[in-house]
């Protein structure tokens, strides 16, 4: 009777684990409310792999279309916390995507985040 709860327990551990190891990437702004005075920096989070680094990149719209974009490399150790460089992107609404880069051209996005970046008073 106890081999099977044992059995059950371990292999509810195992299917357990890969969503774990998943939900490692992540990604956030600081300051909370980014104006084109404080601008604005990224903390991302990376679940694992062998790379020294993480990728952002940052695209800003306006009523014309993209009015800014650029990507930034993170220092970050695999499983690790890593803190961009600030950036200053003019008033507009934006979208930051943590990328894993695979080809050129077709990265993989493991976590997004949006803001709205305003007008310094």
């Amino acid at each position: 009777m106890k081999r099977p709860l044992l059995a059950a327990i371990v292999l509810s551990l195992l299917v357990a684990s890969p969503a774990s190891v998943a939900a490692g990437n992540g990604i956030t702004f600081s300051p909370a409310a980014p104006t084109t005075g404080t601008g604005v920096s990224f903390t991302v989070t990376t679940g694992g792999g062998n790379r020294d680094f993480a990728t952002v990149a940052v695209n800003c719209s306006g009523s014309s279309g993209i009015i800014y974009a650029t990507v930034l490399n993170v220092i970050v150790t695999p499983k690790g916390t890593g803190t961009s460089q600030t950036i200053y992107p003019p008033a507009s609404s934006c979208v930051a995507d943590l990328e894993k880069i695979m080809q050129i051209g077709k990265p993989r996005v493991l976590a997004s985040v949006s803001f709205e970046v305003t007008q310094a008073p």
